[in-house]
């Protein structure tokens, strides 16, 4: 009983727009369509710990709050909210914006906040990938990233995004002004001591949430099953997406050089020692708008090896995955591996000093602030 309490408490919570009222008179209303478990539950809560979206969110409320705009936070799910008569900027994160368009004034500024790329190019680089699979392994797994269909793009005025450029890219078609306001990182870590890059160059790390097929650990674990000589540590959970384990389970769980760390919390000392012990993050994601992990990770010093679809700045620090392929994720790793291990350090301290300087919650706050001045300004 306590819990369905709890539940229909926090459900009623859901329904209801968390309100940030400014300190002097109204300018108008914001509406922004994203989460409010942030705003009660709070940044310092477990919960807040692995995802840049809960302080993101935080802080383009208070960007706009600050500015003199009463601000109302609904979930990007909330099926029958309407924002107010006064609303001066509505922001939604994925297909609100077009249910909105006909009860907001004329004057009110649709932004769409792209947490990832297009929803076209993100389903169909899922399923891209899915048949590749297909067709190296004789299996069909299921989707398990697909979002609906939406017409964000065409509602909005503007278009932010996370992630670089390719995420950008996804977006022009709309004819629509793309502003990219670089993600934010959950966790910032000081430059780790005492680490040996000579072992470290040969021990690399994947570390992704649900979308095992999406994010490339199979690309990853195929390619190092063929690597014997170096050694690849997964932390995530791809026990729970049933027909990935299944089809992966030998390399997962019976293979020398291939450890299942699971799970990981990348505030553990865990973490702190695996960023100690390896020196390259192995990424050969489908599509993201910034990925996170990657983000998490080379804040602890560790170097990206990345598809472009990852949306990660690699400028020339980082080393590409040239494309879905084994072969590609094979060669990337090779070369960190093959490289002197004065070089990989070299390349993991600029990769520490570009995100220290690029993707913190600081940076985001200003970065995002500078945005809202100028879409309430009317520069943009």
């Amino acid at each position: 009983m306590i819990n369905r309490l709890k539940s229909l408490l926090s459900r009623s919570r859901a329904l209801s727009p968390f309100v940030l009222e400014p300190a002097n008179p109204s300018r108008g209303g914001v509406a922004i369509s994203y989460l409010t478990w942030p705003f009660l539950d709070g940044l310092d809560s477990p919960k807040a710990r692995g995802h840049t979206n809960a302080f993101e969110v935080v802080a383009m409320a208070e960007a706009y709050r600050d500015l003199g705009f009463r601000v109302e936070v609904v979930d990007w799910d909330h099926a029958t909210y309407a924002p107010p008569a006064d609303c001066r900027i509505a922001i939604d994160i994925h297909g609100n914006l077009e249910r909105w368009q006909d009860v907001l004034p004329a004057n009110c500024r649709k932004i769409l906040h792209a947490t990832g790329p297009h929803w076209l190019f993100w389903n169909h680089a899922e399923l891209s990938r899915l048949q590749a699979v297909r067709d190296r392994k004789g299996i069909a797994l299921r989707p398990r990233r697909e979002v609906p269909p939406s017409r964000g793009v065409e509602a909005a005025d503007h278009v932010v995004v996370l992630g670089n450029e390719f995420t950008r890219q996804t977006f022009l078609f709309g004819g629509k002004p793309v502003t990219r306001v670089p993600i934010s990182s959950a966790y910032e870590f000081p430059w780790p001591g005492q680490r040996d890059f000579e072992p470290a160059r040969k021990r690399f790390l994947w570390v992704g949430s649900y979308g095992m097929v999406h994010k490339g650990l199979d690309l990853a674990l195929d390619a190092f099953a063929e690597m014997p000589d170096l050694e690849l540590t997964v932390c995530g959970r791809p026990e729970k997406e049933e027909d990935f384990h299944r089809l992966y389970e030998n390399l997962l769980l019976k293979t020398p050089n291939i450890r299942l760390h699971g799970w990981l919390d990348m505030a553990s000392p865990d973490f702190i020692e695996i960023a100690r012990t390896h020196a390259a993050v192995i990424y050969p994601s489908s599509a993201e708008g910034g990925a996170g992990s990657v983000i998490h990770c080379m804040h602890a010093g560790i170097l990206p090896i990345c598809t472009t679809e990852a949306s990660i700045d690699l400028q020339d620090f980082g080393v590409p995955v040239e494309s879905a392929a084994v072969a590609a994720v094979i060669k990337s790793c090779r070369s960190v591996a093959d490289m002197p291990a004065a070089e990989v350090e070299v390349r993991a301290r600029a990769a520490y000093d570009h995100v220290r300087n690029v993707h913190t919650r600081e940076r985001f706050r200003e970065n995002y602030r500078k945005f809202a001045e100028r879409v309430t300004t009317g520069i943009l």
